[in-house]
């Protein structure tokens, strides 16, 4: 197993790890959300023996990560290195995602105790990368080694399946089995690591279990979303539970501003305004130009209520 006890570690001003503890078996593959491109490389050189935390102690099967590290073939990291670099018009530019299974499979051939993934999807173009996550979880099937994903974004790590760790300024703000926490995230800070892409959220003040918007509006929650009775409170929900098309009565209706287009890891979203919010809702025909006033629907079911202090409403 590879244990983290009381591990504190900074990227420049911004905390890695703070007083973090983890025990990550190889039973169940584990994915590391919630942290920035820096961050996550620093995590990584951290697990890898690479750098020493600035207190606490990472242990690969009780031995000092650092003196793992130096038994060779027995903590391999796989990252974007392993893909192809750009290259020049008209010379061809592989496949990068052939070249991440190609490093799995070097791994598995070697048998090491750890093996670290960092972020190995981004890059993909949109085809490729959702048939490499449809069969992440079966690459790395059988290792007998701690596997551990720090991922760039949510999808990664609901693809590898197994447990969850979010991150949020060095701590440890939710873990557990990937399909709990994605389901039934404790905190706004774990809906917003589990969102891809990026969560939908509307902050509201709360009188009487009714929200009051910024511009004043007032917002009838449905009977299955509570809010507090006093306070602010933000009400949340991911861009693929909202659709511009007509919805049935399981859905509730905003009336929205269109604000144009955005692409999202090779996928097309349409950019809404509501009150004082802006969410991305996916594309499923011609976008509507912007400024243009429409009717958008929202499965009552998946919305999620927070606190002022960021916990979940249940």
């Amino acid at each position: 197993m590879l244990e983290l006890r009381d591990v504190t570690r900074a990227a420049g001003r911004e905390p890695v790890l703070s007083r973090a503890s983890l025990v990550l078996s190889r039973e169940t593959p584990s994915a590391i959300v919630g942290l920035s491109a820096y961050e996550r490389d620093m995590l990584m050189r951290l697990l890898a023996g690479v750098e020493k935390p600035q207190s606490g102690s990472i242990k690969l099967d009780g031995k000092d990560i650092a003196q793992a590290r130096r038994e060779k073939g027995k903590v391999v990291r796989i990252d974007a290195q392993v893909q192809p670099k750009p290259v020049k018009a008209g010379k061809p530019t592989g496949d990068a995602g052939a070249k991440v299974r190609q490093a799995i499979a070097k791994a598995r051939a070697e048998r090491p105790k750890l093996i670290l993934l960092d972020a190995p999807s981004t890059g993909l173009q949109l085809e490729a990368r959702e048939q490499f996550l449809a069969d992440f979880k079966s690459l790395l099937a059988d290792t007998g080694a701690v596997i551990v994903l720090v991922a760039g974004d949510a999808d990664e790590a609901l693809g590898l399946g197994g447990n969850v760790v979010v991150l949020h300024r060095g701590e440890i703000v939710q873990s557990g089995p990937a399909a709990d926490v994605f389901a039934h995230p404790a905190n706004l800070k774990a809906a917003v690591a589990t969102s891809f892409p990026m969560l939908n959220t509307l902050t509201m003040q709360a009188r009487n279990g009714r929200g009051v918007l910024a511009d004043g509006s007032s917002f009838q929650p449905p009977d299955e979303l509570r809010l507090p009775d006093d306070g602010r409170c933000t009400v949340a929900f991911h861009p693929d539970d909202m659709t511009l098309a007509r919805a049935g009565a399981g859905c509730l209706r905003f009336v929205v501003r269109a604000a144009g287009e955005e692409i999202v890891a090779g996928r097309r979203f349409v950019r809404v305004t509501f009150a004082d919010a802006s969410w991305l809702t996916p594309e499923d025909a011609a976008a509507p130009h912007a400024g243009a006033i429409l009717n958008a629907f929202v499965d009552r079911s998946r919305l999620m209520a927070f606190d002022a202090g960021g916990k979940a409403i249940s």
